[in-house]
């Protein structure tokens, strides 16, 4: 049996709100899809865990800390199957299992969830072939009701396969971004991205946690994006 995570660390689990609007994505070998990675994490809660991830480099996944480490016992992933791009049973781009990966300090060592993120390192350059994502920290005027954009990987879909929502921003928060974007367990750690002024995809939040009537991420301020650049290979 796999799990999500977020469900099993939290109260609160990630919620498909009202109508479920999530799209099935049919071709994760376009930009931006391929760059969205299944993560599945052995070693975490005695039970194998989804998640999602995605790429920010030659060499690195962002996803959600709860997906490697849970800050209340204390037990880490052992390693994390990650498959770029998966659709069902096909494997586009292949997949590594990493035993590479770190957390940003604070959700360590004082388990905040305003901190909730972390990185996988990888020995594949799956990032140098298939490209990244860029994130930004964007101001409180900027992110105001900004149309953002989510994908990954739900457990409550057919296995494998990777489902895409759009919505706007309902609250623009110090630390965490909250949406009404449908997202369920396995879909921890998923980009919540946006254009920016030039066309480029840019995540502005790592999808973390929620409830009805708003799923939430943590954002990426100027603190974050100083600490989580300092950990991209």
């Amino acid at each position: 049996m796999v799990f999500d995570a977020g469900d099993l660390q939290f109260a609160a689990p990630q919620s498909a709100c009202g109508q479920d609007d999530r799209v099935l994505v049919p071709n994760t070998t376009a930009l931006p899809w391929r760059c969205v990675c299944q993560l599945v994490v052995d070693g975490l809660h005695n039970a194998r865990i989804l998640g999602t991830g995605w790429l920010a480099g030659p060499h690195t996944i962002v996803t959600a800390g709860h997906n490697l480490l849970d800050v209340d016992s204390g037990q880490q992933a052992v390693q994390v199957w990650i498959t770029p791009g998966r659709t069902g049973d096909v494997a586009p781009y292949g997949y590594e299992v990493s035993k590479s990966f770190a957390v940003h300090p604070r959700w360590k060592a004082n388990k905040d969830r305003e901190y909730d993120i972390g990185v996988i390192y990888t020995k594949n350059a799956f990032g140098q072939r298939l490209g990244w994502f860029g994130f930004a920290a964007l101001s409180d005027v900027e992110l105001a009701n900004l149309l953002v954009n989510n994908a990954g990987y739900p457990v409550d879909k057919q296995f494998g396969t990777m489902w895409f929502n759009a919505s706007r921003l309902t609250a623009v928060k110090p630390r965490v971004l909250a949406y009404g974007l449908d997202t369920e367990g396995g879909q921890s750690g998923s980009p919540i991205f946006a254009f920016d002024k030039d066309g480029n995809r840019t995540v502005v939040a790592v999808h973390a946690y929620g409830t009805c009537p708003d799923n939430m991420g943590i954002r990426i301020t100027p603190d974050i994006f100083r600490d989580l650049s300092a950990m991209i290979k």
